[in-house]
Order: structure tokens, then C-alpha cells, then sequence
């Protein structure tokens, strides 16, 4: 009886290396991502209550202006520190034909373009499942 008790042991330990060998010690990339654990916009001039704001001025000559907007996250080694969109509110208007046109629109290279004199507000949010978010209101004269 002691010997197939050890012959067991050997086996279920053979099987158990196989197994380990063929399925792996998979480990899960998300055990490892770092989140943002802030976000926040530097293209400001000033600050007001709560509210950032930039302040433009429209290029009459070119028929538009735009801004590049910069920002800052923490932590430094954060997984996906491009992992941010970037979304304006209301920069849009309805013609007599009923159509959609903008006074502004905004690249997902955070650059900003003004189509006429406006203010809107520029959301940036993380995609990184952080969920955060910050906020400017961008003044184009």
C-alpha cells in the first residue's frame, strides 16, 4: 500500500507540471496597469472661483485661431498616458437650412480651432478607466 501511495504522489505531481507548463502562471495584464490618478489642463490664463479660462484672440486674417491644449497627469509612469479625449460643449449652431456648423473644433491632439468669436468649454478625460476629468473655457475675441 505505501508504494502506490507514492506512485500517486509521483503521478498527480508529473500531471500537475504538465499542466502548470501547458496552461502557464498566465498573469493578468491589468494586475499591473498604473491609472492616472489626476489629470489637469495648464493652457489657462487665469482662474476664476473653480472655472480655468484662455483667453484668444481671432485671427482676422487667417479666418481662424487656434490653441494647443496642454496637460499634466500623475503618476509619471502612468500605462496610458495618452489615453485622454478631448471634447468641446457648446461649439456648435444650427443654420436657417437647418445644418450643423461649428464655431470650433477640437483634434484628439487636444488642438483647438476657432471658426469665428466664441467661448467654449474644452472637456479633457481620461480612457484609461480612471474616470477623471478636467475642464476649461476657452475664449476666443
Amino acid at each position: 500500500m505505501k508504494k502506490s501511495v507514492i506512485f500517486l504522489i509521483a503521478v498527480l505531481y508529473l500531471i500537475s507540471i504538465v499542466v502548470v507548463s501547458f496552461f502557464g502562471l498566465q498573469i493578468s495584464v491589468d494586475q499591473f496597469q498604473v491609472y492616472m490618478t489626476s489629470i489637469s489642463i495648464t493652457s489657462y490664463d487665469q482662474i476664476v472661483g473653480d472655472n480655468k479660462y484662455l483667453i484668444l484672440q481671432f485671427n482676422e486674417n487667417e479666418g481662424y485661431s487656434s490653441v494647443i491644449i496642454e496637460y499634466d497627469y500623475a503618476p509619471s509612469n502612468a500605462s496610458y498616458p495618452d489615453g485622454v479625449t478631448f471634447s468641446l460643449s457648446n461649439n456648435t449652431y444650427t443654420d436657417e437650412q437647418g445644418e450643423i456648423g461649428y464655431y470650433a473644433q477640437v483634434s484628439q491632439a487636444g488642438e483647438v480651432v476657432f471658426f469665428s468669436r466664441r467661448a467654449v468649454r474644452l472637456t479633457i478625460t481620461t480612457t484609461d478607466g480612471s474616470k477623471l476629468s478636467d475642464s476649461v473655457t476657452i475664449v476666443c475675441r
